[in-house]
């Protein structure tokens, strides 16, 4: 190769001070080296030159010696020397450059995109294989050429975008990638990746230009492929029967339509709000332990919640959740179905299902007992039940007083008892409930004057329903329930409390039918005391009571004196009005825990349970004095009669059952032989 002139002196030698045959050292040839034999051979020429100078010009250098140049050539030999060494170390570091460039140059071949070099001046320099395969051109064909004029570009459909994009390179240097389309050779078009760059040397003037260009294809159809299906997912999703949601974090990412319908929220209201502030708060907690549940692997079940609708309804609905990954973060896809029908047919049934057991074990208990108390306190019992009311009452109806009066209460407090213990039945709120039989309902008594005298506003009720009790198309009493709280009272509900009124009524009259059976068998018919046969029973009962308790029990015989002779003088019926009058006496001087009985034609005894004999001799004294006091006109004159009595008491004088009446006997016979009109107490 030709040396190519210049100052290329890179060790800074002046070069007027070395020999015309040194200046060989000055010019480098195009690989930026130098030969050692070309430093021998420039040694040379320097010293032949410079004895030459020295005899040609011996007159000009006249006052140099030969040692003077010596020296001078020896302190060159030196320099040259020094210039030997850098340019040896010049050509190691030359040859390390030059195996990077080679290795720069295998690694821009071996690439998978397609590299192009471009010169300031728009001709193309150098393209890798990769370039060539993906365009179809040679890399003869294109070094040389303009990159601006390749069908590649010129006929791009994105030359313009591709020319904007070109300019914003050469102004900054470079730029962020962008996607267009290419025609190859054959006239195809292609997607491609682009990218470019700007190389400057050392003073920043831009040198070259740097293209690297990537086939998108695959990546296009991938993405197209992915977009296919997203449309389809999300079709799939938006047309779904279920509402569908995505949460992280535990706030709304995705909604379909269906949801929104259901929550009555659009997709932007819901988007980024936490799920829980739509859930009823009593089901909240429900719902967060199922959520962390299926976030662990743990449950996968579906389960039920109340959902807070946008218009502040409230639906019902069974949620379907699973545990996903998106984008690195544990997400749930969940599914909601709207219930609330369902809800409410179950509801439905379930309060029908109640219903019906509450009406058959009443008609249970009706069928089981004929004791009123226990009946009506059972009945009250499952209307509290049913209802979830807290208070509940029964009034029977008293034909004699027209009062009601209370016969059985579940809820109520004992002061409240006492104020509604005896009602009238003309009282304003039953007054109704009595004349026509239809129900009463009140939903907020403080707003009912009719409620003022009864105290309830004070007792706190505030809700109140009363319900006729009939038989026979009789008004035999009322029941009553109320509430601590406002409520309604759905038609359910009326409808299953008329049924229980109803059941209630029947109950009544098959209990007083029942009670008046038994005072037919355990009755006297002419004094409406109770006979002999019942009077037995109770001595028995009482007697083993007052036996655990030790408590006294007392037996007063009572008889007529001389009602034989009234009978004779004046007729057995003027004798049955005394007889009547007696048992009266009795009845009245008995307390609640004693027994008056019928024992014989015209003999009576009171049972006194916890009564001893002074006690008791006061009891037949009082019902003695009584009798005397009683008289009769007949025959223009007042006719009386006396009774004698005979006391006799457990455990004083006896410990056998079998013995009371026959020591109150014997101790009434003492009193007649000591004159009648007395009474006495049993001594052996």
């Amino acid at each position: 190769m030709s040396p190519k002139l210049g100052y290329r002196n890179r060790y800074k030698v002046p070069c007027k001070i070395l020999p015309l045959a040194l200046l060989r050292v000055c010019v480098f040839d195009s690989m930026d080296m130098i030969r050692a034999s070309d430093w021998r051979f420039a040694l040379s020429d320097m010293y032949e030159g410079s004895v030459l100078m020295a005899g040609e010009s011996e007159g000009k250098f006249r006052e140099k010696t030969r040692q003077q140049l010596m020296r001078e050539m020896t302190t060159l030999q030196a320099r040259v020397r020094e210039l030997e060494q850098a340019l040896s170390e010049s050509k190691w570091a030359e040859e390390v450059l030059k195996q990077g460039k080679l290795v720069a140059a295998a690694t821009i071949e071996g690439m998978p995109d397609g590299v192009m070099l471009v010169n300031m001046s728009g001709e193309i320099i150098y393209v890798n294989k990769a370039f060539e395969e993906l365009l179809g051109y040679k890399a003869n064909e294109l070094i040389g050429t303009s990159a601006l004029k390749l069908p590649t570009y010129s006929k791009s459909k994105d030359r313009i975008k591709a020319q904007e994009y070109l300019k914003k390179v050469i102004e900054k240097s470079s730029a962020k990638p962008i996607d267009m389309s290419a025609i190859t050779k054959d006239g195809e078009e292609i997607p491609i990746n682009f990218t470019a760059s700007v190389i400057k040397d050392a003073q920043g003037k831009p040198k070259t230009l740097v293209a690297v260009i990537r086939d998108i294809s695959e990546r296009n159809r991938a993405e197209e492929a992915l977009r296919d299906s997203e449309e389809l997912a999300r079709g799939m999703l938006e047309s779904a029967t279920t509402g569908v949601y995505f949460l992280q974090d535990g706030r709304f990412f995705y909604v379909n339509r269906l949801f929104e319908e259901l929550s009555g929220y659009t997709y932007d209201e819901l988007l980024g709000t936490h799920s829980l502030d739509y859930v009823h708060p009593d089901d909240r907690e429900t719902v967060r332990t199922k959520a962390i549940e299926v976030l662990k692997g743990q449950s996968g079940s579906p389960y039920e919640f109340r959902l807070r609708k946008k218009d502040s309804g409230i639906i019902w609905v069974l949620d379907r959740v699973a545990s996903i990954q998106y984008k690195g973060k544990r997400s749930v896809l969940g599914t909601l179905m709207d219930i609330t029908e369902r809800k409410h047919a179950e509801e439905e049934v379930s309060r029908y299902t109640k219903q019906l057991e509450t009406l058959f074990n009443i008609g249970t208990t009706v069928s089981q007992t004929l004791n009123l108390e226990e009946l009506l306190v059972s009945v009250l019992d499952k209307v509290l039940e049913v209802t979830g009311v807290e208070i509940t009452g029964i009034f029977l109806l008293d034909e004699e007083t027209k009062e009601l009066v209370l016969r059985a209460s579940r809820g109520m407090s004992s002061s409240f008892v006492r104020e509604v213990k005896i009602l009238s039945a003309g009282d304003d709120v039953l007054k109704q409930v009595i004349e026509t039989g239809k129900p009463l309902l009140v939903e907020n008594i403080s707003l009912d004057p009719r409620f003022d005298h009864h105290g309830t506003k004070k007792g706190s009720i505030q809700s109140f329903a009363a319900l006729s009790i009939m038989a026979k198309e009789k008004i035999l009493g009322v029941m009553g329930i109320g509430s601590y709280g406002h409520r309604g009272f759905p038609d359910w509900e009326l409808r299953m409390l008329g049924t229980i009124a109803n059941q209630i009524g029947m109950a009544i009259e098959n209990a007083q039918l029942y009670e008046h059976a038994l005072e037919l068998a355990f009755t006297d018919g002419l004094t409406g005391l109770y006979n002999r046969r019942y009077l037995m029973d109770q001595i028995e009962r009482e007697f083993i009571r007052v036996q655990r308790s030790e408590a006294p029990l007392s037996l007063i015989m009572v008889d007529l004196d001389e009602l034989k002779e009234i009978n004779d003088r004046f007729g057995h019926h003027v004798g049955d009005s005394f007889l009547k009058e007696v048992a009266r006496i009795v009845k009245v001087n008995t307390r609640a825990s004693d027994v008056a009985a019928r024992w014989g034609g015209d003999e009576f005894i009171l049972l006194a349970p916890g009564t001893d004999s002074k006690n008791a001799s006061k009891i037949a004294e009082r019902i003695r004095a009584q009798v005397e006091r009683y008289k009769i006109r007949l025959e223009n004159k007042d006719v009386g009669i006396t009774v004698s009595a005979g006391i006799v008491s457990y455990p004083a004088h006896t410990s056998v059952v079998s013995e009371l009446v026959e020591k109150a006997d014997e101790a009434m016979y003492s009193a007649k032989r000591a004159g009648k009109n007395r009474s006495s107490i049993y001594s052996p």
